[in-house]
This record gives structure tokens, sequence and C-alpha cells, in this order.
């Protein structure tokens, strides 16, 4: 696979095929107060729903422990439809 502008007549260059060794997965909850919780993911790490239920259950003690009320009051959890999202144990949690 090679790239270039169109009507280019330089040499053109290989594109890379390789994953950058400095990519690092994060996961951050907010809400209009701040942040409730980040987590970095372990590189390797494949999300699925029982790393996904793990994420969710770090988060309802971030909110107790934030002591802002959302529990009792009726948060919303807005995500996608991502596997892990819509399995039948996250909704479960």
């Amino acid at each position: 696979m090679t790239w270039g502008h169109t009507g280019s007549q330089t040499r053109l260059r290989k594109a890379r095929q390789t994953l950058s060794a400095r990519k690092l997965m994060v996961t951050v909850f907010w809400d209009v107060q701040g942040i409730l919780l980040i987590e970095f993911m372990t590189r390797g790490t494949t999300i699925n729903s029982e790393v996904y239920c793990r994420t969710l259950k770090k988060l309802n003690r971030a909110i107790q422990n934030k002591g802002r009320g959302l529990l009792s009051s009726g948060g919303v959890l807005l995500h996608d439809n991502a596997r892990p999202h819509t399995a039948v144990r996250t909704g479960e949690v």
C-alpha cells in the first residue's frame, strides 16, 4: 500500500501497518460537575462484557464516593451499541 498526492511526481512512500506501542486505552466517565472515573486499560486487554461490567461497578463506587446523589436521583448512562454494552450480562449490572 502506498500513498501520495494526486498528480505528484515525487517518490511514493510505503504506508506502515504496525501498531503503535505508545497507544493506551482510557475510559472516562463524567457529569456536569466533573470527572467521575478515569480507568486506564492494561495493554492487550480486550473489552468484553466481563471487563465492561467491572468498569461499571467501579463507576458505581465512584459515584457513591463522590456523594453526588446521582444514584438516588436516577442518572442516565449513555453508551453506543457495541457488543460489550448490549450484552445480557451488562444489562444485569
